[in-house]
């Protein structure tokens, strides 16, 4: 803590009302300082140094000292949070309000101050024009490990640093070159040989070879990393780099799929650093130029080895408070009269409510698990909750909900449900994520059960700690939404076969064997109607035996000003960040000229 801190935890603690003379004690300063009596009294001279308060001593035994406040705590904190943002230095002032219960009105005044920072800028750094886009997070990042993303946020950062083998262009639904520039299978599809582009750089300056390659599959494929996708190798017999810029995969069986699974969770990782949390090292687009807990800066990689980005920096900060229910990509202060563009997009994914079949309870009981199911209206809970809800879903496929939409079923028929399940009363741990939006669907849920005897204890999770093993063992049900990627296939193999996904971490033994049987078939199959086919088998499988229940699909909507271009958003509602750009403010250049 510095000088400010302190003056604000003691301001804070001491002052009533417009009172600005105190009566206190080293002993008690120190207590509000959390210090000893030694180090409160360098606190307090300290302040006085910097004319913030005069300390008054107290005159004989049992007379209390006094402190009189020369600033008023939102004069100083408002001339601080700007000296902050002047410097360039938003992360401390962020640091600094978010760790001060400041009063209301003065913590509202400061985040409309910083908020004015934030959405797309561009300023002048040694004379140079550059294009900056800052975005506030709801949340700490999990982990940026691309192996191990499975959270939206990350898996999109993570997109920026790190690329893949092959990339999959969902436009014309086909895999495209990346790092490697062309590849080959043999007719029985069990060896794949992959070309390397040469001249590929790591941020550190390294050039990436086979060698990175095999580095980075032998990470996942090896059981004591336990990485969620090391099952896509479980066929995979030897791995040989037969050139500097050539590596061949050798698998027991037919693979017809390896590309479709040469997603995130496959990018290549530079063979001297691994992945350290520390020094993130990619090939990408952007590079790490500073990540801490409060804040994450990306800065366009000169050496990129495709199309560089256009933007100079990308800047996440921890902002809770600054963040609405929808995206918004903001050009503060470039073009104020420029209009706002919007775009909507339907998320290929559900809600739903997953049953924890991995612990012993009432959960495990058939009739229980389908009244639950019956007892939620789909449609009354969109209407009543609203936002991006948008339709019932029978289905992770919008496409798939709308050919068999979800029945409601008349109370009368819950009721005579339950009484065939061995339920009396006992109350189900319910986790839901801590957002405001799955609370809201939690509390919905809670009170329709309540009405026909069941409860429910409501239990927030962060994301966090999605990967929480400590989960597995304490939650009877869970709360949860699935976001499919844009290779449609590619996200239905990780929903049902990743180590990371909340469907898989809740399924019994024989489930699970279930499941994998589908989906060693889907895997298997040659097209893509073929492989839907069984897609729906394993859905059904899901809702004849109330595996999980499903709720609704959403929509996402982002407001980006209209001098922004190059908005195209992916399946997780984000905008590629090496494709936007600021469009000059020509009507400017022109009154300067």
């Amino acid at each position: 803590m510095n000088a400010l801190d302190y003056y604000t935890e003691l301001y804070l603690a001491v002052v009533r009302g417009q009172q600005q003379r105190i009566e206190t004690s080293i002993k008690e300063c120190a207590t509000i300082f959390y210090c000893s009596e030694r180090n409160a009294k360098l606190i307090i001279h300290k302040m006085e140094d910097l004319h913030w308060i005069r300390w008054i001593s107290g005159l004989g035994r049992g007379n209390k000292s006094h402190i009189v406040f020369l600033k008023t705590l939102d004069a100083l904190v408002d001339r601080q949070v700007s000296t902050f943002i002047s410097a360039g230095q938003l992360d401390k002032a962020l640091n600094y309000i978010q760790s001060h219960a400041l009063p209301e009105g003065l913590s509202k005044q400061c985040y409309e101050r910083i908020k004015q920072e934030f959405g797309y800028k561009v300023e002048t750094e040694n004379q140079l024009e550059l294009d900056i886009l800052r975005i506030p997070m709801r949340r700490t990042l999990a982990t940026l490990d691309p192996a191990y993303a499975a959270i939206t946020s990350e898996s999109h950062i993570s997109r920026q640093l790190f690329d893949c083998l092959v990339n999959y262009n969902v436009s014309t639904n086909k895999f495209v070159p990346h790092i490697a520039h062309s590849w080959e299978v043999t007719l029985d599809k069990k060896v794949w040989t992959f070309y390397l582009r040469r001249g590929i750089l790591f941020h550190h300056g390294k050039e990436l070879t086979a060698q990175d390659v095999l580095f980075s599959f032998e990470r996942i494929c090896d059981d004591e990393n336990q990485i969620p996708c090391r099952w896509y190798f479980r066929a995979l017999q030897k791995i040989n780099v037969v050139h500097p810029y050539v590596i061949t995969f050798t698998f027991s069986e037919p693979t017809p799929l390896l590309l479709y699974l040469s997603s995130l969770n496959l990018a290549i990782l530079a063979s001297d650093i691994g992945f350290n949390p520390k020094r993130i090292i990619g090939t990408g687009a952007f590079r790490i130029v500073k990540y801490n807990r409060q804040q994450l800066v990306l800065e366009r990689f000169a050496d990129y080895f495709r199309e560089r980005a256009l933007l100079n920096r990308i800047e996440l900060y921890y902002a809770p408070n600054l963040i609405s229910g929808q995206k918004v990509y903001d050009v503060s202060n470039t073009q104020p009269c420029a209009a706002k563009n919007e775009q909507m997009y339907e998320e290929n994914g559900s809600g739903y409510i997953m049953f924890n079949f991995r612990k012993q309870g009432p959960q495990h009981d058939p009739w229980l698990r389908k009244a639950i199911s019956m007892l939620i209206d789909r449609n009354a809970m969109i209407q009543k909750l609203g936002g991006n809800r948008y339709q019932p879903s029978n289905s992770f496929l919008p496409s798939e909900s709308r050919k068999n939409p979800p029945v409601m079923e008349q109370e009368q028929q819950i009721f005579q449900t339950l009484k065939k399940s061995s339920y009396h009363g006992e109350t189900l741990k319910f986790y839901h994520f801590n957002h405001d939006t799955v609370l809201h669907d939690a509390l919905w849920i809670k009170n329709r059960a309540e009405r026909i005897g069941i409860t429910f204890e409501l239990l927030p999770l962060s994301l966090e700690r999605f990967y929480d093993a400590n989960l597995v063992h304490d939650a009877d049900l869970v709360l949860g939404g699935e976001v499919l990627e844009e290779n449609i296939e590619l996200g239905i193999n990780h929903l049902f076969r990743d180590q990371s996904s909340l469907v898989r971490r809740m399924l019994d033994t024989e489930q699970t064997k279930k499941i994998d049987q589908f989906m060693d078939n889907f895997i298997q199959k040659d097209c893509l109607e073929e492989r839907m086919s069984v897609f729906r088998e394993v859905e059904n499988y899901l809702r004849e035996e109330k595996i999980l229940i499903y709720l609704y699909h959403s929509k996402r909507e982002i407001t980006f000003h209209a001098a922004l271009a190059g908005i195209k958003l992916n399946a997780f509602g984000w905008a590629d960040f090496s494709k936007l750009w600021i469009k000059p403010n020509l009507s400017k250049e022109k009154k300067q000229s």
